[in-house]
Parts: structure tokens; sequence; C-alpha cells
């Protein structure tokens, strides 16, 4: 079975690229999975062990993009289609109408559905046979489309299950971490994490950021940690490709999320497959469907600081006590990567 994947461009430094590769790797005698990124990808790297199942092309707007996809749908012919684009599924549907292609087509969305700037676009979901929701929040906003829940599967995405367990501290300083993209006000909205922290200073905590983002961004956050009198409790490490090599040998007490919109946060589930509980907001979508709240990690609602302070102040204070290390690795065996690909195997031979 063909089952080409298509995605407009990718930075090669996100969750979306762990997910692909560990589908592209998956490729055996009854499966030959393939990517196409029309736009290419700006940082090659995490492809070097599959480079032969990547088309790279270089079209730089939507509209070659699209273009782009038709012809190459109609080049490699295959039996199955997943879109990750609104774009690319129209132009996958326009070159099965018109050119009288019989494949499925499937969309593989990754991000909220809410968050587009183009709402009319949403309808073109219905154009597709199938849907892959990485998250339960994506599942229903998919059946809020009025597409029938029988056409919608829930995914999610997977994880490598960890031998080792990251520690959490014994002493008097509590250690949190956060992994993304520093973005103050946009989708990781870390300003929110500085406001919180910085209304918890009573108590001792350390935390460590570990990603990158526009100079301005991390200028902006980094003014703001001054302010707030906490700078001197940040320690910024930059871009790590391997971000927890270099905290499998240190203790972690919480992982902190604080965007306003997700897909499925990968980096959530990382932590907990470490046995890192995650204080997270219960932004759309995901965390709902990693966080049991009080057991594994902490939900604060997006956008109210108090009341994350408050659930931070019991974590503190003990009122608040988690599940062990062991036994929060064990709340995400749903996404397991052995797991998940042949759930994902069985599904596409369903639909096929």
């Amino acid at each position: 079975m063909k089952v080409l994947i298509i995605y407009p461009h990718l930075t090669g430094k996100g969750g979306t690229e762990t997910v692909l590769a560990k589908v592209l790797t998956a490729s055996d005698e009854s499966f030959n999975f393939s990517l196409f990124l029309p736009g290419g990808c700006s940082d090659q790297r995490w492809m070097q062990a599959f480079a032969d199942r990547v088309t790279l092309h270089s079209k730089t707007n939507s509209f070659t993009r699209f273009w782009d996809t038709l012809v190459f749908i109609l080049k490699t012919q295959p039996n199955i289609v997943i879109s990750m684009s609104k774009v690319q599924i129209l132009a996958a549907w326009m070159a099965r109408k018109i050119f009288r292609r019989k494949f499925k087509l499937v969309s593989w969305n990754h991000f909220s559905l809410l968050e587009t700037r183009f709402p009319s676009m949403l309808k073109l979901f219905k154009l597709c046979d199938y849907h892959l929701a990485i998250s339960s929040g994506i599942q229903h906003q998919l059946q809020g489309l009025g597409i029938s829940p029988n056409r919608i599967f829930l995914v999610y995405n997977p994880i490598d299950p960890q031998e080792k367990l990251i520690p959490r501290t014994n002493g008097h300083t509590k250690e949190f971490v956060y992994i993304g993209r520093l973005q103050s006000k946009s989708q990781k909205n870390l300003t929110e994490l500085i406001s919180i922290l910085g209304a918890t200073t009573a108590y001792p905590w350390h935390l460590r950021v570990i990603g990158a983002g526009d100079d301005d961004d991390e200028a902006t956050l980094k003014r703001q940690a001054k302010d707030a009198g906490i700078a001197e409790r940040i320690t910024w490490l930059g871009w790590q490709s391997q971000p927890w090599d270099i905290l499998d040998e240190d203790e972690v007490d919480l992982l902190f999320l604080t965007s306003k919109f997700e897909g499925l946060p990968m980096v959530l589930a990382e932590a907990m497959s470490y046995g890192v509980p995650c204080f997270s907001a219960d932004c759309p979508t995901g965390p709902e469907d990693i966080i049991k709240d009080g057991a594994n990690g902490t939900l604060y609602t997006p956008g109210n600081v108090t009341q994350a302070h408050e659930k931070l102040v019991d974590f503190f204070e003990k009122k608040t006590t988690y599940l062990s290390p062991e036994e929060v690795k064990m709340t995400i065996t749903k996404m397991y990567t052995q797991q998940y690909l042949a759930t994902l195997k069985q599904l596409l031979i369903d639909i096929q």
C-alpha cells in the first residue's frame, strides 16, 4: 500500500517532524510511507535516516504549492493521500476529481481547527473520506463541521517509552523546565509563564528554558523576567536537538506549558515518558487527553494566572501530590509507539 503524506513546509525542529519520522520509518512490505513537502524543509537533519522517503521542492507560496501537490499526486499514484493542510486537501481532491484517480483522501491536522486565519476554508475538511484526529478536541471540532463520527479516528501521536526515569528533587528548591519555541504573546504564550512564576516568588524554584525563538521574543521574555524579579531564577539554555539528553542526569519536578492552542502537545507526553509530571494550560486542544488533573499533572484555565498561581502553591504546600515517576510513565501507554503504529496501520487497511 502506497501512503503519501503531504505537508506544505516544515522547519525541521518541531514535534510534527518527530511524529513523521516514526511513521516514515515504519514502512515495511505492506506499507510504503512517503512524505512530500512542496515548500521544502528549513533544517533537514531530522530526515537523514530516511531521506529516500522524502521529496522536497522549493515552492514559496500557497498557489505554486497547490499545483505542485496536484502534479506530484498524479505522478506517484498513491493508494492513500494523507494531507496535513487544507490547501493540500483541495489539491488532492482536484487530482482525484478531475483526473479520475481512485485513492482515499485522509486529513491529519496537527493544530486546533479554530486557529486559522481563514475560517471559511474549514469546509475543505468535508472533501476528505476520513480523518485522523490527534486529540479529542480536534475530534469534536471535526464533528462540529458536520462530519460523521464514523469517519473520524482518534489516533493521538506516538511517543517512545523511556527506560530511564528522571527523579524529582528531595531538597528545598524545586526544579522546573520549559521546552519549546520562545514566543511571548503568540501560540506558546510564555509571558503567562513569567506571570505565574513571578507571583510565586515566596517559594524556592529554578526554571530551565530550552528552546529558541525570534530575537525580539527572547529579549521581551528576559526583560519581563527581570521586571518580575525572577531573572536570577531562570537559566536560558537555547535550542537543543535532544533536550532530554541534557536533563537525564538532573532532577525535574514539573514541566510547564502555557500555550494558547496546540494540536496534541507532545512535549507533555515526552515529559511523562520520563516520569515527569506537567503543569499546563487546558488549551484547545490536547492537554486534556494527556493530563489527569492531580495525578500526572495539573491543568489550569488558560489566561487565569490567579488560578494557576493557586494551583502551583498547592504543589509547593504538598496539597497536590502526583503519582510516582513509574506511575506517571504508565498513564500514557495508549501513545507508545508500538501500539500507535499497529493501530494506525490497521486503520489504513480498514479504510483502503
